[in-house]
């Protein structure tokens, strides 16, 4: 009797994974194809185009049709003028608010969106290659990658980092 009911638990415990998996992979499969539209929405609106920022002509709105470019436009600014309206209170990368004149702190940075690349439906990284007066971690030279997540109805700048931008 006792290998019965082992048996049938056993039997109902792999019928519940099975279904989580097939549930699971058409979620992902969903969440893949969203975060691929968007991507897909935002790279065709900014193929060549050059963002230029300099400290003393910083403008409070975003431009851009995208949420995610107005994160990476926000963090730039938040970058060249860590006093710039809205940046303390934001939930930026802490090192974006270190003042050391060791740092050489740009004044003006510009990019080019290289690729947008989906990580997942909630982690997306936008590759720039990036220009400066500065040093700045070596975070505004060369290809510069800031990974944006949602925050609530927008996106903010989780991280930045550099790659060497040779054959990527």
């Amino acid at each position: 009797m006792m290998k019965k009911i082992i048996a049938g638990l056993f039997l109902v415990v792999v019928a519940i994974a099975t279904i989580y998996c097939f549930v699971g992979k058409e979620n992902d499969t969903e969440s893949k194809t969203v975060s691929e539209q968007v991507v897909k929405k935002n790279t065709q609106a900014v193929e060549d185009v050059v963002f230029e920022y300099k400290k003393d002509s910083l403008l409070n709105d975003c431009t851009q049709d995208s949420k995610m470019l107005c994160a990476v436009d926000f963090a730039t600014k938040c970058t060249i003028n860590p006093d710039f309206a809205g940046c303390k209170e934001s939930r930026l990368p802490k090192f974006i608010f270190m003042n050391d004149e060791s740092l050489k702190r740009p004044t003006e940075i510009s990019f080019k969106v290289h690729k947008i690349k989906p990580i997942s439906a909630d982690l997306v990284e936008i590759h720039t290659d990036s220009v400066c007066n500065g040093n700045w971690f070596g975070l505004c030279q060369g290809r510069v990658i800031y990974v944006v997540v949602p925050d609530g109805e927008s996106w903010r700048v989780k991280d930045i980092y550099a790659i060497e931008s040779n054959n990527i």
